[in-house]
């Protein structure tokens, strides 16, 4: 019998993202942050979790987007892979996949339900690549 799979639907900016719900840790209100030195702007500071501490990305801004104008949640990512929480405007949904459909084109990766289309994002990528991006 096949797994059956998960997502996380959260809105940062104007576009919609999922994630696989494995690779998320914690989903809560925001919290006071501590300050990062010499952090892009885009990293607003550092929270702990579970005993670990995350930098917290704000996404829409991470992406190219202006700041987020109405943080409302930190959905910290799975902390064995690194140590990441990202704040987004809203986390509207946990979806199953069989009710909606994956679609790949160019642009990447989509999760496709009846109410709209979340670029999907893979957690491990998202880590590394925002760890590359503030070391630079």
């Amino acid at each position: 019998m096949s797994e059956v799979r998960r997502f996380l639907v959260l809105q940062a900016g104007s576009q919609n993202y999922a994630l696989p719900l494995e690779q998320v840790s914690e989903v809560s209100e925001l919290r006071p942050l501590s300050p990062v030195p010499r952090a892009p702007v885009w990293c607003l500071g550092a929270v702990r979790s579970a005993g670990v501490v995350a930098a917290v990305v704000d996404l829409a801004w991470y992406v190219g987007e202006e700041p987020e104008q109405a943080p409302e949640k930190l959905v910290v990512l799975d902390l064995r892979l690194g140590g990441l929480a990202l704040q987004v405007g809203q986390v509207s949904s946990v979806v199953l996949e069989a009710p909606v459909r994956l679609e790949q084109d160019s642009y990447g990766t989509w999760l496709v339900t009846p109410d709209r289309k979340a670029e999907l994002l893979d957690a491990r990528e998202l880590v590394q690549e925002i760890s590359a991006a503030m070391s630079r």
